[in-house]
């Protein structure tokens, strides 16, 4: 799973990507890194097993070109959604800090947030009108033809208004036909409220914050500079100095959380004396699909899965507790494999 962070020149983009990954953008026109996302559950599981070795799920962040206004003509829009078309997800980071933005224009986190959303409609306009246009230079009488200049238009119409791709009523047959453009406003958004120290309640970001509540937007308030001096000292002093600010849960977590929730995957489990690893799996996705995740030979083989819920196995305390209660489950191939499920997957060889 990738996350692309996207921002306007000055937003702190870059900063939130050295703060996610503990590192500096190489340079390039965009830098990629795996991080890897904290959960709880995998340690108490690691305990309860006492197993050495602990694997935390992982997603991708990628640190995207700074978006600029009018970058949203078919070439630059092709080059936009070549580097970002493969993200499954988007951070959209706004410029909360400061009285002036990087063109030394007053602040305004709002319409900046405008701007940004209005950039990406018009980047996937440009994209849909180009295949439009091209499948009427044709002038073939396919009746699929017709069907993808229908959807196509419709597209249009909404995009035009600069609103955004996932919001319309479309079939599962459209959005398949669709996600082949790798379009940007198909994609779920988390906007980023980048607030100065001494704004932690992000007063600056309130119309930006309106205004994204308004789009139905996910958001989150945070100091990327602030947060990423914390995570360069050592780990035995943060928990003081971030409480020095109020801070309970560290910026850098609760970002990659709230990043994580937009991708609508789950978190399932395996445990034992060896090793306590979460795996990610797609909402929806049945047991059979989870032995894969874990081993092209479990799935192949698969018989079925013996499955125990991280709560109860929290309160029984360990799986010999949770089996003399009864609380194990036996599941078949279509089981829909729930967020905390620990599985045990019984294969032939």
């Amino acid at each position: 799973m990738k996350i692309g962070l996207v921002g306007l020149p000055g937003s702190g983009k870059s900063t939130c990507f050295r703060l996610l990954t503990g590192r500096q953008h190489g340079g390039s026109t965009s830098d990629v890194a795996v991080v890897e996302v904290p959960d709880p559950r995998t340690l108490r599981i690691a305990a309860i097993y006492q197993s050495p070795k602990i694997v935390q799920p992982e997603t991708t962040f990628v640190d995207l070109m700074a978006v600029h206004q009018g970058d949203s003509s078919e070439g630059e829009a092709l080059s936009l959604v070549k580097v970002a078309g493969d993200a499954d997800a988007f951070v959209l980071v706004l410029q909360c800090f400061g009285e002036l933005d990087a063109s030394g224009n007053p602040l305004d986190p709002a319409a900046d947030l405008e701007t940004l959303l209005l950039e990406m409609a018009l980047t996937d306009l440009a994209i849909v009108e180009g295949r439009r246009q091209r499948l009427a230079k044709t002038g073939t009488r396919d009746p699929h033809a017709h069907w993808e200049t229908e959807v196509l238009e419709h597209c249009e119409t909404h995009l035009s208004a600069g609103g955004a791709l996932r919001d319309l009523d479309l079939s599962e047959e459209q959005r398949k036909y669709l996600r082949g453009f790798s379009l940007l406003t198909m994609k779920p958004w988390l906007v980023a409220l980048n607030v100065a120290e001494e704004d932690l309640v992000g007063e600056r970001a309130v119309g930006a914050r309106q205004l994204a509540e308004q789009r139905g937007l996910p958001w989150i308030i945070f100091c990327a500079a602030l947060e990423a001096e914390i995570e360069q000292l050592p780990p035995e002093e943060r928990a003081a100095f971030a409480a020095d600010y109020g801070l309970v849960e560290p910026g850098r977590e609760r970002l990659i959380h709230a990043a994580y929730r937009l991708l609508e995957v789950i978190t399932f489990f395996t445990g034992g004396p060896t090793e306590a690893h979460a795996w990610t799996l797609s909402a929806g996705a049945t047991a059979v699909e989870a032995a894969g995740r874990i081993h092209t030979d479990l799935e192949k083989g698969f018989i079925r899965a013996e499955v125990i819920s991280f709560q109860d196995l929290e309160e029984m305390g360990s799986e010999k507790s949770v089996k003399e209660h009864g609380r194990l489950r036996v599941e078949g191939r279509t089981y829909v494999v729930k967020d905390g499920d620990i599985l045990f997957i019984r294969f032939s060889r």
